[in-house]
C-alpha cells in the first residue's frame, strides 16, 4: 500500500475500529506500570517487516534492549492494525503494550474509547545521552496532533505534510523565492503556465477535495471548517467565506488549469504526467517525491510551497498529519513503552527518519526532495491545521458521506458553487437527522 493511502484512510479506519472497541470492552483499570515489573515491551506495529521505517525500528530495538535490558517483542501487523489490534483491548489485562499510528486515528479511537495511556510524562524525559527533554526537541505542532484535551496520548516520531503545491524546481528556479501567497497570484501563475498546468488525480475524493478544504479554512480560519462540520443545521456553510471558497476552487475547471484526464484517469497516471514534466504543478503530500521516483523524468528537482491564502489577510494553510507512539492503558508494559519513546527520539534515529519522510524533531535534517516542505514546517506565517482542519477524528463519516461527494463535483467542475452551498447545507441536516 502506498503512503498516499495509508495516510489519508488512517483516520477513518482506527474511528471504525472504535466502535467495536467501545461496543464491548471492560474496565482496565489504570494500569501502566503500577504493576509487577517486567523486562518485555510487546509492540504492535503500523508497518510491515522489510519497509524502510520497520527496518529503522529494528536497529533501535536491538540498541534499545541492549542499553536497558527490555526485550522488544515486536509484531509487525501492517495496515490492518487497527482491526487486529480491536479485539485485544477488550480485556482487562491487555496483551499489547505499545502500538504506532497516526496520531489524528488514536484520536478518535483509543484516546475516545478510553484506551490510550497518558503519556504526558514522556515530555519531560531526558532523550538518552542529549542533555535535551523529549518535548524540547519536538516540533510543537507535530506534538499538538497527539493532544487531546490538554494530555498526551501519542508521541509523533514522523510528520507528513498532506497537501502543498508541489512543482519541478529545475525547470522552475524562480518559484522558490517567488512563490505566490494569495489565490490570485497563483492563478496569475497558472495562467503564464498554460491550460492543462495543474495535475489532479480527480478520481481520488481527497485529492479533489483539498483543493477547497485548504480555501475554506484559509478563509475561516484553523477549525473553521471543522466548526461548519459539526453544525447539525447546516446553516454555518450559508456564510460567505465558503461560498468565496468555491468560487475559487471552482476557477480551476472553468479556465481549463487541469490536466487531461483529471476527472477519469486510473492512479497513478496523473502524477505521472507531472512527474514527467507534461504537468507542472500538482496539490500532494510529501510521500510524492518517493512515489513518483521511480519514472521521474532524469533531473527532476522537487519542491514545493504552501498553499496559498484565498485573500490577502487570510491564513495560508498546512494540513499535517503524524505517526507516532501509544501506550495501552492497563498493559503491563507501559513504562516500558514510555522509556522507548524517548529512546527512539534520539537524533540519530530521526536522522534516518529524515531519509524517507519529515522527522517530528526540528532539528533533524531531511533528504533534499523534502527540504522546501520542512521549511514550510517551520515557517510561523504558515498555519498548522490537522488533515481536513480535523473533521475525520471530531466527525467520523462525514467527510466521505457528507463532504467529499459533493465537494469532488465542485472541483471537477460538475458542480456550481452556489449548488455546492445549498446540497451541502441540506445533505448535513439529513444526515444528522439520522443520527438522532
Amino acid at each position: 500500500m502506498t503512503h498516499t493511502t495509508r495516510v489519508l484512510a488512517s483516520v477513518g479506519v482506527f474511528a471504525t475500529a472504535a466502535l467495536v472497541i467501545t461496543g464491548c470492552s471492560t474496565d482496565a483499570g489504570n494500569g501502566g506500570g503500577d504493576g509487577e515489573k517486567n523486562d518485555t515491551l510487546r509492540y504492535m506495529s503500523y508497518w510491515t517487516e522489510g519497509e524502510p521505517t520497520s527496518d529503522i525500528m529494528k536497529e533501535a530495538f536491538d540498541a534499545f534492549t541492549e542499553e536497558t535490558g527490555i526485550k522488544v517483542d515486536v509484531t509487525w501487523q501492517g495496515r490492518d492494525l487497527p482491526n487486529v489490534l480491536t479485539p485485544l483491548l477488550t480485556s482487562s489485562n491487555p496483551t499489547v503494550d505499545m502500538v504506532d499510528f497516526g496520531c489524528a486515528g488514536v484520536g478518535s479511537s483509543l484516546v475516545a474509547t478510553k484506551k490510550a495511556a497518558d503519556l504526558s510524562s514522556v515530555l519531560g524525559e531526558e532523550v538518552p545521552g542529549e542533555g535535551k527533554t523529549v518535548e524540547e526537541t519536538l516540533a510543537a505542532d507535530a506534538l499538538a496532533t497527539g493532544q487531546f484535551d490538554g494530555t498526551t496520548y501519542c508521541l509523533p516520531f514522523e510528520m507528513t505534510s498532506n497537501f502543498d503545491v508541489w512543482y519541478n524546481g529545475a525547470e522552475h528556479p524562480d518559484w522558490a523565492d517567488n512563490a505566490p501567497t494569495t489565490w490570485s497570484e497563483f492563478m496569475d501563475l497558472v495562467g503564464e503556465t498554460g491550460k492543462g498546468s495543474v495535475a489532479l488525480d480527480g478520481t481520488i475524493q481527497p485529492y479533489a477535495t483539498a483543493w477547497y478544504i485548504n480555501l475554506a479554512v484559509s478563509a475561516t480560519g484553523k477549525g473553521g471548517l471543522l466548526e461548519a462540520a459539526q453544525d447539525k443545521t447546516g446553516k454555518a456553510f450559508e456564510a460567505p467565506e465558503f461560498l468565496a471558497a468555491a468560487e475559487a476552487a471552482a476557477e480551476l475547471a472553468e479556465t481549463g488549469a487541469f490536466a487531461d484526464g483529471f476527472a477519469a484517469s486510473k492512479f497513478p497516471a496523473i502524477q505521472q504526467k507531472w512527474a514527467n514534466n507534461d504537468a507542472a504543478l500538482i496539490l500532494n503530500g510529501s510521500w510524492l517525491p518517493a512515489e513518483v521516483a521511480p519514472y521521474a523524468a532524469e533531473g527532476f528537482e522537487y519542491s514545493s510551497f504552501p498553499f496559498p491564502a484565498l485573500e490577502k489577510g487570510d491564513i495560508q494553510p498546512m494540513q499535517i498529519d503524524t505517526i507516532g507512539f501509544s501506550a495501552i492503558e492497563g498493559a503491563a508494559g507501559v513504562d516500558n513503552a514510555k522509556k522507548f519513546m524517548a529512546f527512539f527520539l534520539q537524533k540519530g534515529y530521526q536522522e534516518k527518519i529524515g531519509q524517507i519522510a519529515v522527522p517530528a524533531r526540528t532539528d533533524a535534517t531531511v533528504i533534499d526532495s523534502l527540504t522546501s516542505v520542512q521549511a514550510a514546517l517551520a515557517n510561523p506565517d504558515v498555519v498548522k491545521i490537522a488533515a481536513n482542519d480535523g473533521t475525520g477524528a471530531a466527525v467520523p463519516a462525514w467527510n466521505q458521506e457528507v463532504f467529499d461527494p459533493l465537494a469532488q463535483k465542485l472541483v471537477l467542475g460538475e458542480l456550481a458553487p452556489k449548488d455546492f452551498i445549498s446540497q451541502l447545507v441540506q445533505k448535513q441536516k439529513e444526515w444528522y437527522d439520522l443520527q438522532g
